[in-house]
């Protein structure tokens, strides 16, 4: 399983990028929009790649970081969701915007995205609203520290980040008392 390739990136068009090793063996990456826009040609380039082995192909999708490999991956465990609408998201939607996206029940960002209509936005959201997008990267570490403070107090993580977004406060503790005021 390929999990990162290092070389020189000798050849750049949106959505591929070729990287050529040390040995002088070439790969060919599918890479996201946003990716391709962080990568300049002749280059030292390194990307986390994601390997998809089908019957009919042997194909490598390549991230610039983590976190849009994670968008990607989570992406395909919707069903539904393939990596062509996965990668249309990464070239469109930001990890962040994404992530707060489907915990806030954005429809309208994710229906931005070339090929996600209503329903597959509902369905994305549906299915992720559990999973754990939320890291001290992507909110401000205030809001994941009350998020764990609230869960910890027994409230429901799902409905902790519905009401999450009304809230005003900028630090842990008025977070966690405006929270308990909705919440209640």
């Amino acid at each position: 399983m390929i999990v990162e390739i290092e070389g020189v990136l000798t050849k750049l068009e949106p959505g591929m990028a070729v990287i050529k090793l040390n040995n002088g063996i070439s790969y060919g990456i599918i890479i996201s929009l946003n990716c391709s826009a962080t990568l300049v040609k002749g280059e030292e380039t390194a990307l986390l790649i994601k390997q998809i082995v089908r019957e009919d192909a042997n194909l490598l999708y390549g991230f610039k970081d983590n976190d849009e490999k994670m968008m990607f991956e989570v992406l395909l465990k919707v069903s539904g969701v393939g990596t062509s609408t996965a990668m249309a998201v990464c070239s469109t939607l930001k990890y962040s915007d994404f992530a707060s996206a489907v915990i806030n029940g954005d429809t309208k960002v994710l229906t931005t995205v070339p090929g996600i209509g209503l329903k597959t936005a509902r369905k994305i959201i549906a299915e992720l609203s559990d999973a754990k997008l939320i890291s001290s990267q992507n909110l401000e570490s205030y809001k994941s520290e009350s998020i764990m403070a609230l869960e910890s107090l027994g409230f429901k993580r799902d409905k902790i980040l519905k009401i999450l977004p009304t809230c005003k406060a900028q630090n842990t503790a008025d977070l966690i008392k405006e929270a308990l005021k909705k919440l209640a």
